[in-house]
Protein backbone atom coordinates (compact mmCIF):
# COMPACT_ATOMS: atom_id res chain seq x y z
CA UNK A 1 0.00 0.00 0.00
CA UNK A 2 2.83 2.21 0.02
CA UNK A 3 2.76 3.19 -3.68
CA UNK A 4 -0.82 4.54 -2.55
CA UNK A 5 0.93 6.69 -0.11
CA UNK A 6 3.69 7.81 -2.89
CA UNK A 7 1.09 8.61 -5.78
CA UNK A 8 -1.20 10.70 -3.52
CA UNK A 9 2.16 12.42 -2.65
CA UNK A 10 3.27 12.67 -6.15
CA UNK A 11 -0.12 13.66 -7.63
CA UNK A 12 -0.21 16.32 -4.99
CA UNK A 13 3.01 18.18 -4.93
CA UNK A 14 2.26 18.59 -8.90
CA UNK A 15 0.44 20.85 -11.12
CA UNK A 16 -3.24 20.73 -10.95
CA UNK A 17 -4.02 22.68 -13.98
CA UNK A 18 -7.36 21.87 -15.66
CA UNK A 19 -7.20 20.59 -19.14
CA UNK A 20 -7.96 22.69 -21.81
CA UNK A 21 -11.46 23.38 -23.96
CA UNK A 22 -11.63 21.89 -26.75
CA UNK A 23 -12.54 18.38 -26.96
CA UNK A 24 -16.14 16.89 -27.88
CA UNK A 25 -18.48 14.96 -26.41
CA UNK A 26 -18.05 12.02 -24.76
CA UNK A 27 -14.59 13.68 -23.85
CA UNK A 28 -14.48 15.06 -20.15
CA UNK A 29 -11.34 17.33 -19.09
CA UNK A 30 -11.22 15.44 -15.93
CA UNK A 31 -10.33 11.99 -15.51
CA UNK A 32 -13.57 10.52 -13.77
CA UNK A 33 -14.86 7.05 -13.35
CA UNK A 34 -18.04 5.44 -13.59
CA UNK A 35 -20.23 2.61 -12.29
CA UNK A 36 -23.14 1.18 -12.72
CA UNK A 37 -25.60 0.02 -9.82
CA UNK A 38 -25.00 -3.50 -8.42
CA UNK A 39 -27.32 -6.37 -6.52
CA UNK A 40 -26.58 -8.72 -4.52
CA UNK A 41 -29.76 -11.26 -4.74
CA UNK A 42 -30.31 -13.51 -2.21
CA UNK A 43 -28.48 -16.33 -2.30
CA UNK A 44 -25.50 -14.44 -3.73
CA UNK A 45 -22.48 -14.01 -0.96
CA UNK A 46 -20.52 -11.54 -3.13
CA UNK A 47 -20.86 -9.20 -6.42
CA UNK A 48 -18.54 -7.36 -8.27
CA UNK A 49 -18.55 -3.37 -8.34
CA UNK A 50 -16.98 -2.67 -12.15
CA UNK A 51 -15.55 0.61 -12.12
CA UNK A 52 -15.11 1.93 -15.23
CA UNK A 53 -12.80 4.85 -17.09
CA UNK A 54 -14.75 7.73 -18.89
CA UNK A 55 -12.83 8.83 -22.15
CA UNK A 56 -10.76 12.17 -21.02
CA UNK A 57 -8.72 14.52 -22.58
CA UNK A 58 -5.68 13.51 -20.37
CA UNK A 59 -4.24 10.28 -20.72
CA UNK A 60 -3.47 8.77 -16.74
CA UNK A 61 -0.78 5.73 -16.21
CA UNK A 62 -1.79 5.41 -12.86
CA UNK A 63 -5.46 5.94 -10.75
CA UNK A 64 -6.10 6.01 -7.14
CA UNK A 65 -9.17 6.58 -5.32
CA UNK A 66 -10.87 5.42 -2.35
CA UNK A 67 -14.22 3.11 -1.39
CA UNK A 68 -16.63 4.21 1.44
CA UNK A 69 -18.96 1.36 1.94
CA UNK A 70 -22.18 1.38 4.70
CA UNK A 71 -21.91 -1.06 7.31
CA UNK A 72 -24.11 -3.53 5.39
CA UNK A 73 -21.30 -3.89 2.79
CA UNK A 74 -17.79 -4.97 2.75
CA UNK A 75 -14.82 -5.56 0.45
CA UNK A 76 -14.15 -9.33 -0.27
CA UNK A 77 -11.36 -10.79 2.13
CA UNK A 78 -10.20 -12.32 -0.85
CA UNK A 79 -9.54 -11.66 -4.22
CA UNK A 80 -10.67 -8.39 -3.97
CA UNK A 81 -9.19 -7.08 -7.02
CA UNK A 82 -10.19 -7.82 -10.29
CA UNK A 83 -8.55 -6.07 -13.47
CA UNK A 84 -10.12 -5.12 -16.57
CA UNK A 85 -7.58 -4.18 -18.47
CA UNK A 86 -3.68 -4.51 -18.41
CA UNK A 87 -2.32 -3.46 -15.07
CA UNK A 88 0.81 -3.77 -13.80
CA UNK A 89 -0.02 -1.60 -10.46
CA UNK A 90 -3.29 -3.12 -8.65
CA UNK A 91 -3.28 -2.90 -5.36
CA UNK A 92 -5.86 -2.16 -2.41
CA UNK A 93 -5.73 -1.89 1.25
CA UNK A 94 -8.27 -0.91 4.50
CA UNK A 95 -7.29 2.36 6.00
CA UNK A 96 -8.93 4.46 8.14
CA UNK A 97 -13.01 3.17 7.65
CA UNK A 98 -12.02 3.58 3.63
CA UNK A 99 -10.21 0.80 0.85
CA UNK A 100 -8.16 2.45 -0.98
CA UNK A 101 -7.25 1.22 -4.73
CA UNK A 102 -3.95 2.23 -6.59
CA UNK A 103 -4.00 0.79 -10.33
CA UNK A 104 -2.30 1.48 -13.45
CA UNK A 105 1.26 1.32 -13.64
CA UNK A 106 3.55 2.70 -11.29
CA UNK A 107 6.79 0.75 -12.59
CA UNK A 108 7.77 1.91 -15.71
CA UNK A 109 9.02 5.71 -16.76
CA UNK A 110 7.05 5.22 -20.30
CA UNK A 111 4.10 3.65 -19.33
CA UNK A 112 1.24 3.04 -21.16
CA UNK A 113 -1.82 5.48 -20.49
CA UNK A 114 -5.11 3.18 -19.26
CA UNK A 115 -7.41 2.65 -21.75
CA UNK A 116 -10.95 4.31 -21.42
CA UNK A 117 -13.52 1.70 -20.61
CA UNK A 118 -13.68 -1.23 -18.14
CA UNK A 119 -10.78 -0.65 -15.60
CA UNK A 120 -11.06 -2.78 -12.56
CA UNK A 121 -13.68 -4.76 -10.01
CA UNK A 122 -14.29 -4.91 -6.60
CA UNK A 123 -15.52 -7.64 -5.35
CA UNK A 124 -17.98 -6.61 -2.42
CA UNK A 125 -19.80 -8.96 -0.21
CA UNK A 126 -22.97 -7.94 2.44
CA UNK A 127 -21.72 -8.50 6.19
CA UNK A 128 -23.31 -10.59 8.53
CA UNK A 129 -25.86 -10.62 9.84
CA UNK A 130 -27.16 -9.68 6.48
CA UNK A 131 -29.20 -6.63 6.30
CA UNK A 132 -31.51 -6.08 2.95
CA UNK A 133 -32.07 -2.76 1.30
CA UNK A 134 -30.83 -0.39 -1.02
CA UNK A 135 -27.18 1.17 0.35
CA UNK A 136 -24.75 3.93 -1.66
CA UNK A 137 -20.93 3.07 -2.23
CA UNK A 138 -19.00 5.97 -3.04
CA UNK A 139 -16.26 6.29 -5.28
CA UNK A 140 -13.94 9.29 -3.79
CA UNK A 141 -10.54 11.20 -3.59
CA UNK A 142 -9.72 10.42 -7.33
CA UNK A 143 -6.12 11.14 -8.21
CA UNK A 144 -4.26 10.66 -11.50
CA UNK A 145 -0.82 10.87 -12.45
CA UNK A 146 0.83 10.96 -16.08
CA UNK A 147 3.41 9.12 -17.41
CA UNK A 148 5.79 11.94 -16.72
CA UNK A 149 4.57 12.26 -12.70
CA UNK A 150 2.96 15.15 -13.18
CA UNK A 151 -0.62 14.96 -11.66
CA UNK A 152 -3.87 15.00 -14.25
CA UNK A 153 -6.99 16.56 -13.70
CA UNK A 154 -9.36 14.20 -11.90
CA UNK A 155 -13.34 14.90 -10.98
CA UNK A 156 -13.92 15.69 -7.65
CA UNK A 157 -16.93 14.98 -6.88
CA UNK A 158 -17.65 11.42 -5.57
CA UNK A 159 -19.11 8.57 -7.39
CA UNK A 160 -22.40 7.42 -6.13
CA UNK A 161 -23.22 3.95 -6.80
CA UNK A 162 -26.40 2.59 -5.75
CA UNK A 163 -25.93 -1.66 -4.43
CA UNK A 164 -29.48 -3.54 -3.69
CA UNK A 165 -28.75 -6.05 -0.89
CA UNK A 166 -31.54 -8.63 -1.57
Amino acid sequence: MRRCVALGVLVLAGACGGGGGGGSPPLSTAVRLTAAPLALGTGTSAAQLDLALANSNDAPVLVQFALVLPTALAVAPTDALVPGQVLPTLDGAQKGGRYLVVCGDAQNRTATPLRSGPLLGVRLVATSPRQPGTYTVLVQDLLAARSDGSAAAAATEPLAVRVTVE
